[in-house]
């Protein structure tokens, strides 16, 4: 396989061309270049391993539809169906609260379950006296205020540092309720396709299965399709895939 390319510049058809030869690699493809006199120039590019190059030209295609695609491939998004619980996940603002909301109020499950989360600071201030709610009650407040019963929400108590720990809290109570088979996951769109791996797996100790369908909150600010536009929006792509590695190769053998 041959490509030429020609930079002539003749002042006479009757030149001698006095070739100087030389190699360059790409991709592992051996370029020969040969350069003519002062009266013009031909470059000869032979490619010695073409299948080396389509290959080479293949995986830089690859990488660019991967890199076009990442936000959306973080993204887990399920049809909602009736369920026992809504679970909502911490770790956010009050776009998750307001997800689970409108499926409570869709019909789609009669409680609204939560795991307390570790709070940075929270035990020097409650050692000094000082009350503050935990990020669950402030959400079941909000919930309380936009028309949800109080009685609906189920507050685990725990100190989840992590998505992991929330799932092995989730996972115990659920252990005692054998009636219960399937659960609706609320958390933001960037964090809905591992928070739902991490639960499937958690739940997947109990000794029935346990339906987890993932229902990312439609309020968050992420943009999947031009993930790469938002500073904020890239940090999360690149910590999310981080942390699937961190549960695929870390997390999941503890």
């Amino acid at each position: 396989m041959k490509i030429i390319a020609y930079s002539l510049r003749f002042r006479n058809s009757a030149s001698k061309i006095q070739p100087n030869r030389g190699t360059i690699f790409i991709f592992g493809c051996g370029w020969r270049v040969i350069k003519k006199s002062r009266y013009g120039s031909v470059v000869l590019l032979k490619i010695k391993k073409p299948k080396a190059l389509i290959i080479g030209i293949m995986l830089l295609v690859l990488l660019a539809v991967s890199f076009r695609y990442a936000g959306v491939g973080i993204v887990a998004e399920d049809s909602p169906e009736k369920a026992d619980f809504i679970i909502v996940l911490m770790g956010s603002g009050p776009d998750r609260i307001l997800g689970a909301v409108d499926l409570y109020k869709q019909g789609y499950a009669p409680r609204i379950m939560m795991v307390e989360n570790w709070q940075p600071g929270y035990e020097l201030l409650e050692s000094r006296g000082v009350k503050l709610p935990r990020d669950a009650e402030l959400a079941a407040a909000i919930g309380v205020q936009l028309g949800v019963p109080e009685e609906a929400f189920v507050i685990l108590p725990g100190d989840a540092r992590s998505t992991q720990d929330e799932a092995s809290i989730v996972a115990e109570y659920l252990r005692e309720k054998p009636q219960m088979d399937k659960v609706l996951l609320v958390s933001s769109k960037y964090h809905s396709l591992r928070s739902a791996k991490i639960f499937r797996w958690a739940l997947g100790d109990l000794d029935r299965e346990v339906k987890v369908i993932s229902c990312p909150t439609p309020y968050d600010n992420f943009n999947a399709g031009a993930w790469w536009s938002s500073r904020e929006d890239a940090k999360r792509v690149v910590m999310e895939y981080a942390k699937l590695v961190n549960f695929y190769l870390v997390d999941r053998w503890r």
